[in-house]
């Protein structure tokens, strides 16, 4: 990993603890991931199929646009 690697999931695991304590606090861990896995669950399934959905076209689109642009860079170098 190079360094921008490394800061840019420092930024998104400081983002997440962030999240999670505007949202939580600073409760019993155990008792919100309770909590978190019950919303979870409750949910329908035409949510996961959307968000599978969602997460299927960015994974496309990073296929197609971005990786063949990232390889053309890396020849020229």
């Amino acid at each position: 990993m190079d360094s921008r690697e490394l800061f840019d999931l420092a930024l998104v695991v400081l983002a997440g603890l962030l999240a999670y304590t505007e949202t939580f606090g600073f409760a019993d861990p155990r008792a919100t991931l309770e909590e978190i896995l019950a919303v979870l669950v409750t949910l329908d399934v035409r949510v996961y199929l959307v968000l599978g959905g969602l997460f299927g076209i960015a994974f496309v689109a990073y296929l197609v646009v971005y990786l063949p642009k990232k390889d053309a860079r890396s020849m020229r170098s």
